[in-house]
């Protein structure tokens, strides 16, 4: 018997409804990790760049899923009660920033070696 529990598996959203049929897990919403890992996983597969790149950062742990989730709007972050520090809130923004919107590769002239 294997310790880890088999992927979770989200069904697409939408398509023929058949009266009566349930989803096959029975979560279909929240903010679980199994649930938005397995929405981040199904549209980083249908093609959503986006999607792929937090999901990426989220496995390499530049950022939370949670994070993730929110910038995907899967959920929403609560409201601040002033108690939070915003410096730990501009670092998760900086984060996000850097993995959505990496630094060019510098070019080196032909003939050129980079290094010291």
């Amino acid at each position: 018997m294997d310790n880890e529990p088999s992927p979770f598996k989200l069904a697409h959203p939408g398509g023929r409804r058949v009266k009566g049929q349930r989803q096959g897990s029975g979560l279909r919403y929240g903010n679980s990790r199994e649930y938005l890992e397995a929405r981040l996983t199904r549209d980083a597969v249908e093609g959503v760049r986006t999607a792929a790149i937090l999901l990426e950062g989220v496995r390499n742990g530049t950022i939370s899923l949670y994070a993730a989730g929110v910038e995907m709007n899967y959920t929403r972050r609560r409201e601040p009660n002033g108690r939070g520090s915003e410096n730990m809130a501009k670092a998760r923004d900086w984060r996000l920033h850097r993995l959505l919107n990496p630094r060019p590769q510098e070019k080196t002239p032909p003939g050129e070696t980079s290094g010291a």
